[in-house]
């Protein structure tokens, strides 16, 4: 199980400390704020969009909506963040399993998002057919190392979405997904699949913003 395929890297830049400090600190006139972490994606993008696009044709979706989460997720935290926190609950939940059932005062570590396009590590797992929940840490390691690989994570994430569709029956649209449609997939990758459906469609927010960005992510992926 913890025998992950994930060795092609992209070389993709990370986002670091340096990054948050120019984005959060720096004025737009001295090169920082909004401006910088949009480049920063932007230029994510447009590297991996060969990546993009391999992995939106092999599980039927419009390309947009993949680059658009894409978009949304890189950047922000430092990557190094993910590792501190999946460590440390880690520790918590390191049994014995009365004790992680009563005593543990942290998420279950599967709970952590990883990747620069964040997804938690129990819905990559759950994508791929593994259950979080018997997982061994040195296999929620396995998986968190190939998340931190751009070609993997990117698949792994294009795999979520199609199942999202599935879930709301709308797979029968791909790849020609309307509109709200998108919106629909975007809130679920946003807010989980536990939801109904007139749940999500109290706040599409995530979605939203894909569907007014469609011809930004069309421009990217050229």
């Amino acid at each position: 199980m913890s025998d992950f395929t994930c060795d092609t890297s992209n070389e993709t830049p990370t986002w670091g400390l340096i990054d948050l400090f120019v984005w959060k600190v720096l004025p737009e006139r001295c090169g920082g704020g909004r401006q910088y972490i949009q480049r920063f994606k932007d230029a994510w993008v447009r590297q991996n969009k060969a990546h993009i696009m391999a992995s939106a044709n092999k599980y039927q979706l419009p390309p947009e909506l993949l680059a658009g989460v894409c978009w949304i997720e890189v950047g922000g935290d430092p990557n190094f963040i993910d590792t501190v926190a999946v460590n440390v609950r880690s520790f918590d939940w390191s049994g014995p399993n009365w004790v992680d059932r009563n005593l543990t005062i942290t998420h279950h570590p599967s709970r952590t998002s990883f990747g620069a396009v964040s997804i938690q590590l129990r819905t990559a797992a759950q994508t791929m057919g593994l259950d979080p929940s018997t997982m061994s840490y040195a296999q929620i390691s396995a998986l968190a190392k190939c998340l931190q690989r751009d070609v993997f994570n990117i698949e792994i994430v294009a795999r979520h979405l199609n199942q999202l569709a599935h879930r709301d029956g709308i797979q029968g649209s791909l790849p020609a997904l309307s509109m709200d449609q998108v919106r629909i997939i975007g809130a679920r990758y946003n807010r989980g699949s536990g939801l109904s459906l007139e749940q999500i469609r109290q706040n599409t927010s995530y979605g939203n913003f894909i569907v007014n960005h469609w011809q930004r992510f069309t421009g990217l992926l050229r």
